[in-house]
């Protein structure tokens, strides 16, 4: 009776870290469009209201989900504070901090970092060409992230399944 509890906590201990693994690429996803969401607001704030660029980032902090409301929000603080000279060398410090929260790969994590080095540096009509072009940028990486996520969701998935099964037959 003690052996079958432990084969099956086994079973179940490799189907969760499967299912924790293929979730991954699910909130890669959807942090990407939760950031597309907020460089949308953003460009409404700065490009339209010509809202300067702290108080626009404590609006978007105020109507993002958390990890990013945290992130814009701590950025706003240090600009306010002029703790950091440019919004880019704030959001890297901040982001060192939030990096494990967010799940971005590399590109996702360039493309912003590009759009960021120009913010708040160029004029109007700079800005909203930067705007579009991280836009566009998001736009294809969530698509792609999106296509990774549906393939590699179920494939984690299934691999806990299988590897449970597999180490449970070794140990019978």
């Amino acid at each position: 009776m003690f052996r079958l509890m432990l084969l099956l906590l086994i079973f179940c201990c490799f189907c969760y870290g499967g299912y924790i693994l293929g979730e991954r690429f699910n909130k890669r996803h959807k942090t990407l469009q939760e950031i597309l969401k907020s460089i949308l607001l953003l460009q409404n704030e700065v490009v339209y209201n010509t809202t300067p660029l702290p108080e626009a980032l404590f609006s978007i902090g105020a109507k993002c989900r958390m990890p990013l409301s945290e992130l814009f929000t701590k950025v706003a603080d240090l600009l306010l504070q002029g703790k950091r000279e440019s919004v880019y060398h704030a959001f890297n410090s901040v982001y060192k901090d939030e990096k494990d929260k967010l799940y971005l790969n590399k590109e996702d994590e360039r493309a912003i970092s590009d759009f960021l080095k120009s913010l708040g540096e160029l004029g109007v009509y700079g800005q909203e060409k930067m705007f579009n072009l991280v836009i566009s940028n998001l736009n294809i990486n969530i698509k792609e992230a999106e296509l990774i996520a549906n393939k590699n969701t179920k494939l984690y998935r299934y691999l806990g399944i299988c590897i449970g099964a597999m180490v449970i037959i070794f140990l019978l």
